[in-house]
Order: structure tokens, then sequence, then C-alpha cells
């Protein structure tokens, strides 16, 4: 198939929703499929879509296309794992060629990611995020269902190398499974150079006893190893919206902190999100989804697309709620895409 992507021909109107936020921001799952089964991402319940349920690269790369004009220039690949489909290099290549994309990065569990990274970074990847929630092996191994963590260790070292960088490592905490070891984690992110983002434990899964494990940001920047290591008395930088971020005291970087339980950052959101199925979510914690396969398969143009994100962000929430106990969200973070 062959794509147009130019975007020049017809100006159209931003994407705004109807509390006044710019939508510039797109999450795009790939597949639901991973290698890993983290217990707090993926329920035992769950089942993998239909390979002819999942969009094809050629559709994912009109829907952005579509998205790259009406004004967002970031987009973020992510799966399941993504680097588990295969080819992945030629969506990457694809993307990378739309006017309008400003940062094309991807998030993976870096298992594979050292047979791949130079590649990708020559098909057009900017960067990656890695999660990386332990480096204790027994433990890594139990919260991803028999992972081995020194894959993860070489993948991440591989990005460096290949220069996609700044590589951003993703810690969920979690109360008596890591947060005795967060000193370490930061100490390894350091010696790399890679920019570390502790993230609080969110209910992304059904039947995920997220409750027992949850330690607020406030409370891990009151732990000794955390004030040893981080200025937690510096003014915060708030760069993204998600994220605020301290110095190091030794001057070598910053540590983020993102709190979607503790201090929400509803008001700030710019982004959407695609499943690998072709819906849009609307927002993280809603199971409230657009539907868009179905018009990309009946060879709706760009413009047909356009108009249905018209249509599908103005049905965007003010704010989201976590509410999977409630009889509310039903999907769990391995559907949605991170």
């Amino acid at each position: 198939m062959t794509l147009n992507t130019n975007k020049n021909t017809k100006t159209t109107p931003q994407l705004i929703d109807r509390f006044g936020r710019a939508i510039t921001y797109l999450r795009v799952s790939i597949t639901d499929r991973c290698n890993q089964n983290c217990t707090y991402c993926r329920s035992p319940k769950d089942t993998f879509k239909e390979r002819g349920d999942i969009l094809s690269y050629d559709e994912i790369t009109r829907v952005i296309s579509a998205f790259a004009g009406m004004g967002v220039n970031k987009v973020r690949i992510t799966g399941g794992e993504p680097l588990v489909r295969k080819d992945l290099t030629t969506l990457i290549g694809q993307l990378s060629g739309i006017d309008g994309i400003k940062e094309l990065t991807m998030t993976t569990n870096a298992v594979l990611l050292s047979k791949h990274a130079k590649e990708l970074k020559k098909a057009g990847l900017k960067r990656v995020n890695i999660s990386l929630d332990t480096l204790d092996p027994k433990k890594f191994s139990e919260l991803t269902g028999g992972g081995d963590v020194a894959p993860v260790i070489k993948g991440i070292d591989s990005a460096i190398e290949a220069g996609l960088t700044p590589v951003r490592l993703n810690t969920v905490l979690m109360k008596g499974v890591n947060d005795k070891s967060l000193g370490e984690i930061i100490d390894f992110a350091k010696e790399r150079g890679a920019l570390l983002r502790f993230i609080e434990c969110m209910p992304m899964r059904d039947g995920l006893d997220w409750e027992t494990h949850y330690i607020s940001i406030a409370d891990v920047l009151e732990k000794p190893e955390i004030k040893e290591r981080v200025d937690t008395q510096a003014i915060q930088k708030k760069v993204k919206a998600a994220a605020f971020f301290l110095p190091l005291k030794d001057g070598q970087g910053d540590v983020g902190f993102i709190s979607p339980m503790s201090n929400r950052f509803c008001e700030d959101c710019n982004r959407l999100r695609l499943t690998s199925e072709g819906k849009i979510r609307l927002c993280l914690p809603s199971d409230k989804d657009f539907d868009l396969r179905s018009a990309i398969r009946d060879n709706a143009t760009i413009t047909e697309i356009q108009e249905l994100l018209q249509q599908a962000v103005l049905l965007k929430p003010e704010a989201g709620e976590y509410n999977f106990n409630q009889g509310g969200r039903k999907k769990s973070m391995v559907h949605i895409g991170g």
C-alpha cells in the first residue's frame, strides 16, 4: 500500500478537548503480547488478541499521519512489548518519515533491545523508556513471571551505545518489594547517565492488590537512602505534566517522580492512546474507548479519520478515576499500552 502522509495540502484544526487541553502526544500500542508476565501489568486470565484484530503497520501509519496533521508531534510506541512484533524497524521508518512528528520514542522491557538498538536508531527512533523495577535477580524473576534481569541490563547498555538517549528508566514503587533498594537503582542510573523516574503503584489490572504495595511519592522522599542521594529540599523542576524532577546531591543528574495516585495531573493531560486493536483510549483509568478500526478498514481518508478524531477528543473526561474494584476499568495495562 502506498500511503500519502503529506499533510500540507490542507489546514486542519488542532485537537483540543472540551477543557481547553491541546492534544500533542500519542501513545501507540502495537501489540498486546509480551515476553514477560509482570504481576502488576497482566492478569493470569488475560488473553491475547487475534492477529487480524491488530492494526497493521500501514494502518497505524495512516492514523498517526492523521494525528500529526492536527498538532500531535510526539509519539511513543508501546505494547505489551513492542519488540516481540516482527519487523518493528519497518514501522519506525514509516513513522519517522511523517511530517510533523518531532519526537518518536518507545517503551520497552529491554529484554530484546540489545539485538535491535542500532537498527532502531538508524530507522529513526529517538530514545527509549525502559521498565526496571529491581536489580535483584530473584525479585526480578518473581515480578516478571520468571524473567532474567541480565538481558535487560544488556539492553540498557546497548541503547546507550546506540544513541537512543537520554535513556529513561521507569521504576514502579512497591512497598515490601523494591522500596528497600531504591538507592541501588539511583546509583545504577547515575553510572549510565540514564534518567530514572519513580512511579507510584496504580490499579493497573483487575485483581491486583495494589493498595498493599502502594507507597506515595511523599513517603519515598522521606526515605534515608533517597535523602542521602537526592536534594529533596531543592525547587522541583516541572518539565513534563506527569513528572517533577529533583537534582542528585552530587550534581550528576536528576531523579523524576510521578504521582498518579497522590497528586493527580489531569489538568495538564495532553495525551491520547491508540490501542493495538485500533481504539482511541481517551483516559488511562477509564474504559471508554472510541473505535477507529472500522473506519480505517473501510478505507477512510486521512480527512475522514481526522473528523473522527475531532469527535473522539470531545469525549475525553476532565479527570479519570481508578475504579477497578468498583466495576469500572476492565482492561489490564498489557492491553492498553504503557
